[in-house]
């Protein structure tokens, strides 16, 4: 059974790429789980 966890939050400076691939790190590595990340911050390049 498939799982998705989201993390919205619109404003600017406040961690979300940081505590996104903290997440996906260990929910891959500690947990043996596979996991796929995507920005979908217009703002970034």
């Amino acid at each position: 059974m498939s799982r998705v966890i989201a993390l919205f939050n619109m404003s600017g400076g406040v961690a979300k790429s940081t505590l996104t691939v903290n997440l996906g790190y260990h929910l891959a590595h500690d947990l043996g789980k596979k996991v796929l990340l995507a920005d979908l911050d217009p703002r970034r390049r």
